[in-house]
């Protein structure tokens, strides 16, 4: 499995995926927050313990729906759906492009990678001049580094489910700073 996200112009990015023969090309826009969503919805999928999300990408007419679904904690299920109208009243006359499986671990990865590149190529500040009404999704980007490289988010304090208080949702920023670091040194 291959993934490379790039930006490509004021508000607009172009995505590839390729599975074994399959290729696709997106060219998703700023209406929809793209890669900030993409990276969201894997945070989702590992902290919120959600078995299945959905990201939708504007292309200017069209809609691309992708969806995950993780399944027993190591796989995971990705879909994606082309609405050439919009996507709510097009919904039905979706048609799929790829459906298919692999490791979660391994398409975190590749997604992290791409942002690495978006990182060191554009900066966090050029990542918003260019994509225009989005940040760069620095926590998600952040919790997802973190577990790439140990295998759970440990740079947030953990309870329970209930919040105890305010020290509880405080993050270590010198882990942060580390992963932020390292891309310096590629």
């Amino acid at each position: 499995m291959k993934f490379n996200y790039s930006l490509k112009g004021y508000g607009w990015a172009k995505a590839l995926i390729e599975v074994d023969a399959t290729k696709l090309e997106f060219t998703p826009s700023y209406l929809t927050d793209a890669f900030g969503d993409l990276l969201r919805s894997f945070v989702s999928l590992l902290i919120d313990e959600e078995e299945e999300v959905t990201v939708l990408w504007n292309e200017e007419p069209d809609e691309i729906e992708w969806m995950f679904v993780r399944k027993n904690g190591n796989e995971l299920s990705i879909q994606i759906t082309l609405y050439e109208e919009n996507y709510e009243t097009g919904k039905a006359k979706g048609k799929v492009l790829l459906n298919t499986e692999c490791l979660f671990i391994n398409f975190v990865h590749e997604v992290i990678n791409q942002a690495d590149q978006l990182l060191s190529t554009n900066g966090i500040l050029g990542y918003r001049n260019i994509w225009e009404m989005h940040e760069f999704p620095i926590s998600s980007y952040l919790q997802l580094k973190d577990f790439l490289q140990n295998g759970s988010i440990t740079i947030e304090k953990k309870v329970d489910s209930q919040r105890v208080n305010y020290n509880d949702e405080q993050s270590d920023l010198q882990k942060e700073l580390r992963f932020l670091n390292s891309l310096m040194k590629k």
